[in-house]
């Protein structure tokens, strides 16, 4: 059987540079047989941004957020997947906003008593797709894989990444591109056979 693959798509923008690629890394997992889900981080329905630090989760005995809105859902359902993707552009300097508020939430997945952390996450693998207008040095996309590379060593994990810099912002212009296919598709085999 193979993987299952979820992969959290972080831009704002449903036909952008990050969308696209994470569509090619989809197609390229799913032709190396894995199933692949892909949530919409900016679409999703919340009732609060991000974590509100109200450690419900840490009293509670499930490994979930207690604010019930659709992030809930999707975070509580990391553990189900072989693999997890961050797709996310590079705003700013940083991770988008909208990925931001996820992985916020993914405090819930972790249980702290008595100097240990306890999780579910021991099969999961973590990846980020990260897409930029500037170049590798200084847009901001290191500081990105830097991010997720931290809290995947948190879990006690190491990743992977596909870093794609210096994309136009014209939509239109994403789809000429076959060496950015070419890879993001090469991305997504490798994933669906680690």
């Amino acid at each position: 059987m193979g993987k299952k693959i979820l992969i959290i798509g972080g831009s704002p923008r449903k036909s952008g540079n990050t969308a696209t690629v994470a569509g090619w890394v989809a197609e390229g997992a799913e032709f190396a047989g894995a199933s692949v889900k892909i949530v919409d981080a900016a679409r999703l329905k919340y009732k609060i941004a991000g974590c509100c630090s109200c450690y419900g989760c840490q009293v509670s005995q499930q490994f979930r957020c207690v604010i019930l809105d659709e992030t809930t859902d999707v975070v509580a359902s990391f553990p189900e997947y072989d693999v997890v993707v961050f797709a996310s552009p590079v705003y700013f300097f940083g991770l988008s906003a909208q990925i931001k508020m996820l992985i916020d939430r993914m405090f819930s997945l972790f249980k702290f008593s008595d100097g240990k952390t306890i999780h579910k996450l021991q099969k999961v693998n973590f990846a980020l797709i990260s897409t930029c207008g500037g170049d590798l040095d200084d847009s901001g996309i290191a500081l990105v894989d830097d991010t997720i590379k931290k809290i995947v060593h948190f879990i006690g994990k190491t990743h992977q990444s596909l870093l794609i810099p210096s994309l136009p912002p014209a939509l239109e212009q994403i789809a000429k591109r076959e060496d950015v296919k070419e890879k993001a598709v090469e991305f997504g085999k490798k994933l669906a056979n680690w």
